[in-house]
């Protein structure tokens, strides 16, 4: 087992329930996690996603006591359809250059026209807007998309039964990275801190700072938030032609909380000593 601290300014981990709003996971999923390691090994998607043994590790998570979930919401304007009628995109823009002439004559006539009002002024300027609405008409038109982000999102991540773990707690130790880390966007740079394990030890626990899986045996206490969270704990994937075929699997729904999770009955999980802290953990 081995454990290390992941922060960033931002994090976006969309929530594969949502489809026409871009939501996020107030944790990264397990797959994020998986990708994140082989960032740091340099191993390509396309081998660890066709690699069956690759998401055999579990994994749990804590907040960072000095981090609170936060999101921040809003609206961006995406390119509607972007693929569709691409063609006559292409061909609207080809015809606004061939027509660039022809339509600064119109622009010269109707400055020249002295009375706005005039018969052959609305003529023009009928046929200069009718220009502009044939070229427009065949453009894209912008779609806001609803969307949220994490504000300085850290959490101490803990890996057991990873394929790869001497060879990545060595490159960790150097604070080296194959690839550029991200937090669920390529836009959302991260860091990391491999730390100190002094103990993890299998035990019977009474409460989590972790998730937890065992909804059905959570204390639901006041002045606490609770947050249920489905998504996928093992990606796969080829290539079709010259694409990415990936598809996400085993889905799990957990439920995290901004303190400790008690329950009516103990959980098998882990006691984890790190050299500031200490935590309850479950695996999943």
């Amino acid at each position: 087992m081995f454990a290390f601290k992941l922060w960033s300014n931002f994090g976006a981990f969309r929530d594969p329930l949502t489809i026409t709003q871009n939501l996020t996971l107030p944790i990264p999923p397990k797959t994020t996690i998986g990708g994140i390691l082989a960032s740091v090994l340099g191993i390509d998607y396309n081998d660890y996603l066709k690699d069956s043994e690759y998401f055999d590790f579990v994994y749990s998570l804590v907040l960072d006591k000095d981090s609170v979930i936060r999101k921040k919401s809003f609206c961006q304007n995406y390119i509607e359809d972007y693929t569709k009628n691409a063609e006559l995109k292409y061909n609207a823009i080809n015809d606004l250059v061939e027509n660039e002439t022809d339509l600064q004559e119109v622009i010269n006539q109707i400055n020249d026209i002295p009375e706005v009002e005039s018969t052959e002024y609305k003529k023009l300027n009928k046929k200069f807007l009718k220009f502009y609405d044939d070229i427009l008409g065949k453009m894209q038109k912008p779609k806001p998309i609803y969307r949220e982000l994490l504000i300085s999102p850290s959490y101490f991540v803990f890996i057991n039964n990873y394929k790869y773990e001497k060879e990545i707690i060595d490159i960790m130790k150097k604070h080296y990275s194959s690839f550029l880390l991200y937090m669920g966007n390529s836009e959302f740079p991260a860091n990391y801190e491999l730390l100190e394990l002094l103990k993890s030890e299998r035990t019977s626990l009474k409460n989590v700072n972790s998730f937890t899986q065992n909804l059905d045996k959570i204390i639901f206490e006041p002045e606490r938030k609770y947050t249920t969270v489905y998504f996928a704990t093992k990606s796969t994937g080829g290539k079709i032609g010259n694409e990415l075929h990936r598809e996400y699997r085993d889905y799990k729904k957990i439920v995290i909380s901004n303190n400790y999770i008690s329950f009516f009955k103990p959980i098998s999980g882990y006691n984890i000593k790190l050299q500031d802290s200490e935590f309850n953990c479950e695996f999943i």
